[in-house]
């Protein structure tokens, strides 16, 4: 039975809800705990663990940090119950939130350049109207021009892929190898950070990396996401088997999908699809009890 979710973001990265509206969302869901993971930055925590303990939801702190693996994929790793005041967790953290940062500014003034961003708008207009955020993407970018009336809500579409959809712009991603300095960082690197910090690092959405379980296990990793919408059947069996044998964490969350992630308005109270992702109540007591290291 869905009990968390531990795979949620926020205004504070790059999604549609507060930290205060995903707690009533959980709630109305029939969750019992939910954990808030933005990219590179836990400026959202303090105001969902807030919110949770006024409605009654275990919570703990969580990040989504963007890694590069040793064999070169992209990797996304989640870390859980750290120590944020650690010191090399906050050169990590600043580090993220800032490349994030930088990245998006650039994009920014790519756009307004080349025309393909309306006018209207400075980058200091954005960091004013987000003044709690350290971490800024094209959402926050939208949401300050959506209140200045630049554009309209429904207009999203044509403004990501105008300006800050690098994956189709050949021109902004040529721009961007230029000029941003700045490199994912090391999986193995951050999985040890994580660690020395008091947290636990758990690999998100691992599809098609099941050749890489073993080795990744030797780097410290201590769980798997095995319920989440990007993972298919075969994923979900394979790591639910292996961390099953390797008494590793079992983890799952909504991501940007589903009620929490901003794309489905109901959702039956303990009626959630698989594809919505969630934990159950065993092993986020796990988690939350830190049972499995």
């Amino acid at each position: 039975m869905p009990f968390a979710s531990c795979h949620n973001h926020s205004t504070f990265s790059d999604a549609l809800y507060t930290p205060e509206r995903l707690v009533e969302l959980a709630a109305e869901a029939g969750y019992g705990g939910i954990i808030l993971t933005d990219h590179d930055t836990v400026r959202g925590t303090y105001f969902l663990q807030k919110a949770a303990r006024r409605a009654g939801l275990l919570s703990l702190l969580g990040c989504e940090f963007s890694t590069r693996s040793p064999e070169g994929e992209n990797v996304h790793l989640l870390g859980f119950d750290f120590n944020p005041d650690n010191k090399r967790m906050k050169e990590l953290l600043a580090y993220t939130s800032s490349r994030q940062t930088t990245r998006s500014h650039l994009l920014f003034d790519f756009g307004l350049a080349r025309g393909t961003l309306r006018e209207g708008l400075t980058w200091q207009d954005v960091l004013d109207d987000h003044p709690y955020n350290d971490y800024f993407c094209n959402n926050q970018v939208f949401a300050t021009m959506v209140k200045r009336g630049i554009y309209a809500p429904e207009e999203y579409g044509d403004f990501f892929y105008a300006s800050f959809a690098v994956g189709r712009n050949p021109e902004a991603r040529a721009m961007l190898k230029e000029k941003l300095h700045m490199p994912e960082p090391n999986m193995t690197e951050v999985i040890e950070i994580i660690r020395h910090a008091g947290g636990v690092p758990v690999v998100a959405h691992p599809h098609g990396f099941a050749k890489y379980a073993e080795v990744w296990l030797s780097l410290g990793v201590l769980g798997f996401e095995t319920v989440h919408p990007d993972l298919d059947a075969e994923d979900m069996a394979f790591f639910d088997r292996f961390c099953g044998e390797h008494h590793l964490y079992k983890m799952g969350g909504s991501d940007h999908s589903s009620l929490l992630g901003g794309y489905t308005k109901t959702i039956p109270q303990h009626d959630l699809p698989l594809t919505c992702g969630y934990t159950t109540e065993e092993y986020f007591m796990k988690l939350y009890r830190r049972l499995l290291g």
